[in-house]
């Protein structure tokens, strides 16, 4: 259970390039009025489900032993602190400072003390707030503390006791699921049984799974994986099933913990050679997913007034630029977010972690 995983890191660059497709897609749409060809990949939403449920293994994964160990708690949350606050405030800092200088509807201005609050220690609010004025998918994050939060409780307390709320915090969750459970119209109750929670459970349940039981057809369990998220992206797209209604736990979550099982097991059993780029890009996942959206609306806006000037619309088969057009600014996006990963994250979080973990010991 020591061994690093490769494939992971991957699964992470390429759920935070799903992320980046399906935002190009939006914003080009908007900006550009074209670019067809991102189009097919509107189901890249999906990449938010499988964060979850790897954030959900992993923490597992690396922290299983520090359960029912109080001692450990105090380096627990320094880890995840680090690991998630720098550069998010890094980059909402930016945010805000431009949002400064903006004037219309949109400005930092028009938001309450109590959201900006919010928005800096990564509160539940609403969506909307934060894609106007803050960081549009912090929202993710929100999730992610509180997972950090739960897993907390397993650290500090009496496994038993800790076990006990946690099984109740499932349960409640799925009797919201089944519209059973009496919340009403509260967000925070609804963000607390939210379903997406489920995910990281699957996550914790797969790094569990492989750490009780041996499975000799890892192959076959990523192959069947597959089939399923094939299968739910074309009822996404096509409605072809009669599933509708079908939450994303269901149709999304299970096949990826499945697919990681398969991949760890696979990992684990034998040596998987994997490009470093990809390996580079998983570990900048978190700095793309971040900046994405700010480089996209720019980059966008570049091509636009270039167009514009060059009155590309006018030239036959223009639709052909508009989808190079579309995925070079995708790449371009990502390119950035991994200039940030090594210019930015990657120093700010070898600084710090020498500073606190040389307090902590």
């Amino acid at each position: 259970m020591n061994k690093k995983l490769n494939l992971l890191q991957v699964y992470r660059g390429l759920a935070a390039v799903l992320v980046v497709l399906t935002h190009g897609n939006l914003i080009l749409s908007r900006e550009m009025h074209q670019g067809d060809l991102l189009q097919i990949f509107h189901f890249g939403w999906i990449g938010v489900d499988f964060f979850f449920v790897l954030s959900g293994f992993i923490i597992f994964y690396i922290h299983q032993s520090d359960i029912g160990k109080p001692n450990k708690l105090k380096s627990f949350i320094f880890k995840r602190f680090i690991r998630v606050y720098p550069l998010y405030w890094s980059i909402l800092s930016i945010k805000i400072l431009v949002s400064l200088f903006n004037t219309n509807k949109d400005s930092i201005y028009q938001r309450s003390p109590d959201e900006i609050i919010k928005a800096i220690l990564l509160l539940p609010q609403d969506h909307s707030i934060l894609e106007s004025n803050f960081i549009g998918v912090s929202w993710t994050l929100s999730y992610e503390v509180f997972f950090y939060c739960i897993f907390a409780l397993l650290i500090l307390k009496n496994t038993k006791i800790s076990q006990s709320i946690i099984v109740a915090w499932i349960i409640g969750i799925i009797l919201n699921l089944l519209n059973l459970l009496p919340i009403g119209e509260s967000f925070l109750l609804g963000f607390i049984f939210n379903e997406r929670n489920l995910e990281f459970v699957l996550g914790c349940l797969a790094a569990y799974t492989i750490s009780k039981y041996q499975f000799k057809f890892a192959t076959s369990l990523i192959y069947a994986s597959i089939f399923l998220l094939v299968i739910s992206v074309i009822n996404t797209r096509y409605k072809e099933f009669d599933v509708s209604g079908i939450p994303s736990l269901v149709a999304y979550g299970i096949p990826f913990t499945l697919l990681i099982i398969g991949s760890v097991y696979l990992e684990l059993s034998k040596t998987v050679n994997i490009p470093q780029i990809l390996i580079y890009i998983g570990n900048a996942s978190y700095s793309i997913y971040l900046t994405h959206g700010f480089f996209l609306s720019n980059i966008v806006k570049i091509f636009t007034k270039l167009t514009d000037k060059l009155n590309i619309y006018l030239i036959p088969n223009a639709n052909i630029y508009y989808n190079i057009s579309a995925f070079i600014i995708v790449i371009l996006a990502v390119i950035m977010g991994c200039v940030i990963h090594s210019y930015l994250e990657k120093p700010l979080i070898t600084h710090l972690r020498k500073k606190v973990f040389t307090q902590i010991s």
